[in-house]
Protein backbone atom coordinates (compact mmCIF):
# COMPACT_ATOMS: atom_id res chain seq x y z
CA UNK A 1 0.00 0.00 0.00
CA UNK A 2 1.32 3.64 -0.82
CA UNK A 3 4.80 2.89 -1.16
CA UNK A 4 5.33 0.01 1.22
CA UNK A 5 7.01 -3.22 0.06
CA UNK A 6 7.03 -6.38 1.04
CA UNK A 7 10.42 -7.18 2.44
CA UNK A 8 12.69 -8.74 0.16
CA UNK A 9 15.97 -10.68 0.69
CA UNK A 10 18.82 -8.40 1.68
CA UNK A 11 22.42 -8.46 -0.11
CA UNK A 12 24.36 -9.97 2.47
CA UNK A 13 21.26 -12.27 3.83
CA UNK A 14 23.01 -15.27 5.13
CA UNK A 15 20.38 -18.19 6.70
CA UNK A 16 21.35 -19.03 10.69
CA UNK A 17 22.88 -14.98 11.47
CA UNK A 18 21.24 -13.70 14.75
CA UNK A 19 22.13 -13.39 18.39
CA UNK A 20 23.01 -16.47 19.59
CA UNK A 21 24.50 -18.00 16.34
CA UNK A 22 27.85 -19.60 16.62
CA UNK A 23 29.59 -18.17 14.04
CA UNK A 24 33.06 -18.28 12.11
CA UNK A 25 34.60 -14.81 10.81
CA UNK A 26 36.01 -15.76 7.01
CA UNK A 27 38.19 -13.48 4.64
CA UNK A 28 36.42 -11.61 1.87
CA UNK A 29 38.88 -10.29 -1.16
CA UNK A 30 36.91 -6.85 -0.78
CA UNK A 31 35.75 -5.15 2.34
CA UNK A 32 35.63 -5.92 5.97
CA UNK A 33 38.44 -6.51 8.00
CA UNK A 34 40.91 -9.23 7.88
CA UNK A 35 40.92 -11.69 10.76
CA UNK A 36 43.71 -13.81 11.87
CA UNK A 37 42.96 -17.84 11.76
CA UNK A 38 39.37 -17.53 11.32
CA UNK A 39 38.04 -16.67 14.76
CA UNK A 40 34.97 -18.22 16.09
CA UNK A 41 32.46 -16.96 18.29
CA UNK A 42 28.75 -15.83 19.27
CA UNK A 43 26.87 -13.10 17.85
CA UNK A 44 25.76 -11.03 21.02
CA UNK A 45 23.79 -8.00 19.33
CA UNK A 46 23.44 -6.45 15.98
CA UNK A 47 26.13 -4.05 15.03
CA UNK A 48 23.74 -1.94 12.98
CA UNK A 49 23.65 -1.35 9.21
CA UNK A 50 26.23 0.59 6.91
CA UNK A 51 27.10 1.71 3.43
CA UNK A 52 23.27 2.82 2.56
CA UNK A 53 21.56 0.00 4.03
CA UNK A 54 23.16 -2.37 1.92
CA UNK A 55 25.30 -3.92 4.50
CA UNK A 56 23.96 -5.33 8.08
CA UNK A 57 26.89 -5.77 10.50
CA UNK A 58 26.56 -8.15 13.81
CA UNK A 59 28.62 -7.93 17.21
CA UNK A 60 30.31 -11.46 17.54
CA UNK A 61 32.32 -12.07 21.27
CA UNK A 62 34.71 -14.73 20.34
CA UNK A 63 35.63 -17.99 21.82
CA UNK A 64 39.63 -16.96 21.86
CA UNK A 65 41.25 -13.28 21.53
CA UNK A 66 41.19 -12.64 17.87
CA UNK A 67 43.38 -11.02 16.14
CA UNK A 68 43.60 -9.03 12.96
CA UNK A 69 46.23 -9.96 10.06
CA UNK A 70 47.89 -6.81 10.38
CA UNK A 71 48.91 -8.32 14.16
CA UNK A 72 46.10 -5.45 15.77
CA UNK A 73 44.21 -7.58 19.05
CA UNK A 74 43.79 -8.95 21.00
CA UNK A 75 39.75 -8.55 20.69
CA UNK A 76 37.83 -10.00 22.77
CA UNK A 77 34.59 -9.33 20.88
CA UNK A 78 34.25 -6.92 17.18
CA UNK A 79 31.50 -5.52 14.82
CA UNK A 80 31.73 -7.84 12.29
CA UNK A 81 30.16 -7.51 8.27
CA UNK A 82 26.87 -10.45 7.75
CA UNK A 83 28.72 -10.66 4.90
CA UNK A 84 31.77 -12.39 6.45
CA UNK A 85 30.02 -14.49 8.86
CA UNK A 86 28.84 -18.05 8.70
CA UNK A 87 27.18 -20.42 10.80
CA UNK A 88 29.23 -23.16 12.47
CA UNK A 89 27.65 -25.98 13.69
CA UNK A 90 28.99 -26.56 17.71
CA UNK A 91 30.15 -30.50 17.07
CA UNK A 92 32.37 -28.87 14.46
CA UNK A 93 33.57 -26.59 16.82
CA UNK A 94 33.83 -29.91 19.65
CA UNK A 95 36.09 -31.27 17.05
CA UNK A 96 38.60 -28.87 15.68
Amino acid sequence: MFGRRSPGPRPDDSGGLGIGALVQVVALERGGEQWADEPIGVIVAPGGVQLGGLQRTWTVAFDEPAYTQDGRGPFERATVLGRQLVPVEPAAVDEA
